[in-house]
């Protein structure tokens, strides 16, 4: 199996063609290098991670959906394509985070709430917004999904961010 993640430090086309400088899901390595200094310094910049085999579980629904529904979790996983966030908020190596906060999935509510407590933004705690509710018919805990085989894959694919965060399976 070839591992293939989508990299972060490439623009998509479309915005690349539009000249957009700034675009979702610009890495914070780049937005430092497009911003001045004293703006990069001053602003709070946070982003959100999520418990790899949780994170994994969740994009192969959306892949499977997106896919007509035809993609086994097992075609999945051979296929390498997984959803690496760590370079999305650390430096270039992946060694050293760029953002002045993670908040995490499983505790976002709490997180959000002390983000914008800090910015002076109103939020009442209600994240009531699912998007992508109806991608997901499955909803049993990643726990009772993974084989040790496939668990393992992820512990090796994953390893950067479950070091920098401690998470277990």
């Amino acid at each position: 199996m070839r591992l293939r993640h989508r990299h972060p430090l490439k623009p998509t086309l479309r915005d690349y063609q539009a000249g957009k400088a700034f675009y979702n899901h610009l890495p914070a390595a780049t937005i430092r290098c497009r911003v001045p200094r004293q703006v990069w310094n001053q602003y709070f910049k946070f982003c959100v991670e999520r418990n790899p085999w949780d994170k994994t579980l969740s994009y192969y629904h959306m892949r499977r959906h997106d896919s007509g529904g035809e993609l086994s979790f097992e075609e999945y996983l051979q296929q390498g394509d997984f959803c690496l966030n760590y370079p999305y908020y650390t430096d270039l190596t992946g060694d050293r985070v760029l953002v002045d906060q993670i908040l995490y999935y499983e505790t976002l509510s709490e997180g959000l709430s002390e983000v914008f407590e800090r910015l002076g933004i109103p939020f009442d705690g209600s994240l009531t917004v699912r998007a992508k509710a109806d991608r997901r018919s499955d909803r049993r805990p990643y726990s009772e999904v993974y084989t040790p085989q496939q668990r393992q894959l992820i512990e090796e694919v994953f390893a950067k961010e479950i070091a920098l965060h401690g998470y277990q399976f």
